[in-house]
């Protein structure tokens, strides 16, 4: 993967659940900013976990 230098700020997920157009999208797809928030924490442990190959450790973000 690609490792892209950015030299904003990148938004928080709070920013982003924020955004006006969020609510629409979210609707659309069904889910709810809570649902989304703990699918994106999941989807973070999973990348960490392959992060540290795989080590089985608990994931920081998932009690959060």
């Amino acid at each position: 993967m690609r490792k892209w230098k950015i030299t904003v700020v990148e938004p928080s997920l709070e920013d982003l659940l924020a955004d006006e157009m969020m609510g629409p999208v979210m609707r659309s797809a069904g889910v709810s900013a809570d649902e989304l928030r703990a699918e994106l924490r999941r989807a973070a442990c999973r990348l960490a976990r392959l992060d540290r190959g795989g080590t089985g450790k608990a994931c920081r973000w998932a009690m959060a």
